[in-house]
């Protein structure tokens, strides 16, 4: 039998090995969302946005129903012109009244009824202007209060002071964990200098006893005012020490433009808001409603008249 023969047989006797089981990758586990920008961060405003877009259109609400309180104001004080409704074919009419021309009258009742009948709603209407102005004033104050009662009243800032700490907790955590790195970098940074100036310490004194300067041999220099870390740390370049403590005495512009992108998108309103309350019933002020164009006042006269000039002629 040939080598290659006893080769194969020995082969088919040999007893096969075990299979070796399959091993699956093991399933990743569910990892949380992590946001990839404080940005992300900025969500679930909707209940927020809701309080916020209602105190906006209270706001707007408020400021015109202050406009409308400014104008009645000005016909009270009679600080506007009185209006005066065109007559034009009232007068005419009473012409041909006071003449008893019946016919004539028929004829311009037929040819002029749209005319007078426009004179009359304006005659009508700048009456009642004057009449009511007092009324609306009263009626404007107290339903300015009203709404003042409802804005104070619908605006919880517990929730919202709640809600932004909601949103900046993870800001903060992230700089906590950056601070904690940052702190045992600084003491092992503070460590060695202490230790290389301990084991190098050497004193200077003259012949006669007298104690002299020797070389500064600090690593480390002295931060400024408002500045995070010093100008001078031997080993780091004093560019990139003076632009750490520019970054950190200012704020981020681009996560600026991205946080207000976010809340704008969720519904916030941009601006300031104002919470206006009604006051105490025994204030008997009356609303603040300051005129944009109030009258002007005359300048009081002066006690002296003016010079005159006298003239001799010789």
């Amino acid at each position: 039998m040939s080598l290659l023969s006893q080769l194969k047989t020995t082969v088919k006797k040999s007893p096969a090995k075990p299979a070796v089981p399959a091993i699956e990758p093991p399933t990743p586990a569910a990892t949380e969302s992590v946001s990839t920008s404080p940005a992300d961060d900025i969500c679930d405003l909707e209940t927020l946005a809701g309080m916020l877009q209602q105190l906006q259109t209270r706001n707007q609400q408020y400021q015109r129903a202050v406009d409308a309180l400014v104008a009645a104001r000005r016909v009270v004080n009679g600080w506007d012109p009185k209006p005066e409704p065109e007559l034009i074919w009232s007068v005419r009419r009473e012409v041909l009244v006071a003449m008893d021309d019946q016919d004539a009258l028929a004829r311009f009742d037929r040819d002029h009824a749209q005319d007078l009948a426009a004179e009359q709603a304006a005659r009508h209407a700048a009456t009642q202007q004057a009449l009511e102005a007092p009324a609306r004033v009263k009626a404007l104050e107290q339903y300015i209060k009203d709404l003042a009662a409802e804005m104070a009243g619908d605006v919880d800032e517990g929730f919202i002071h709640k809600e932004m700490k909601r949103l900046f907790e993870p800001s903060a955590q992230r700089m906590l964990t950056a601070a904690q790195a940052f702190v045992q970098a600084w003491r092992e940074m503070r460590t060695v200098e202490s230790c290389l100036k301990s084991a190098f310490r050497l004193t200077h004194y003259s012949v006669q006893g007298d104690r002299r300067s020797g070389y500064e041999m600090s690593l480390i220099g002295k931060a400024n005012d408002g500045d995070l870390l010093p100008n001078l740390i031997e080993g780091v370049a004093y560019d990139d020490l003076v632009d750490l403590n520019r970054q950190f005495r200012r704020g981020d512009d681009v996560l600026s433009r991205q946080i207000n992108q976010q809340l704008t998108e969720a519904g916030i309103p941009a601006g300031t808001l104002r919470v206006y309350h009604p006051g105490a019933a025994s204030d008997d002020r009356p609303i603040y409603a300051p005129d944009p164009n109030p009258p002007r006042k005359r300048p009081p006269e002066s006690p002296f008249g003016g010079a005159t000039v006298v003239t001799i002629q010789t």
